[in-house]
């Protein structure tokens, strides 16, 4: 297997924050063999692209992926996101409710004619609307990547979710949750003043994400 090529073109345009890099190279650290960060926009069917970061050993590399130095932080990207990605900057949130990194793409997913999935318009309380939400949109997204998402309960405006399958055990943070599906829940129910994820991410065993 060839070696990818270092990419320097200006059409790539993906950006790191400086604390963004620093929590990368702090995983990168922490786990021997891993030499580079992989990130991923996909289309999924919704409004938003379904994001995935993961930490790569060298054979973990395809001679299709664009590579870039950000300060001293290997960052690998296959064609297609490279495409979706382009003038993107990652962040990362410190906050007590919620952390990760944060994806500001300025690019959006060309959604079907078909529209998001839902049937018909939503209706009923904030409980039953998230619910149908999750069940005709949001699930059958992320099971594309073996995910599943549970509603727990609402309460105040606050949408308790439990992450399963695929979307458990996210091994660098809760970006899928902040850019992808709280997204689309305050986008359809506006009602709701915040997503929160009561997953317990550290017992995945097998985390896509």
């Amino acid at each position: 297997m060839g070696t990818p090529q270092q990419d320097s073109s200006p059409q790539l345009q993906i950006e790191f924050t400086d604390l963004a890099r620093e929590k990368v190279q702090e995983a990168l650290s922490r786990n021997p063999g891993k030499t580079a960060v992989r990130i991923e926009a996909r289309e999924n069917g919704t409004p938003q692209f379904a994001y995935a970061m993961r930490l790569i050993g060298d054979e973990g590399r395809r001679e299709d992926d664009r590579c870039l130095d950000i300060q001293g932080l290997s960052v690998v990207v296959d064609p297609e996101s490279a495409e979706n990605l382009r003038g993107a900057t990652i962040d990362f949130e410190d906050r007590i409710v919620r952390s990760g990194f944060k994806f500001n793409n300025p690019n959006k997913p060309k959604v079907s004619e078909k529209g998001s999935g839902l049937r018909g318009e939503l209706t009923g309380s904030i409980a039953e609307r998230v619910q149908r939400l999750l069940e005709e949109e949001i699930n059958p997204a992320v099971a594309a990547h073996g995910g599943v998402i549970q509603l727990l309960g609402v309460e105040e405006g606050k949408v308790y979710l439990q992450f399963g399958g695929g979307c458990h055990g996210c091994g660098m943070v809760n970006y899928t949750l902040k850019q992808g599906v709280e997204a689309r829940i305050r986008e359809a129910i506006p009602e709701v003043e915040e997503v929160v994820d009561v997953t317990d991410h550290s017992t995945g065993a097998n985390p896509y994400y």
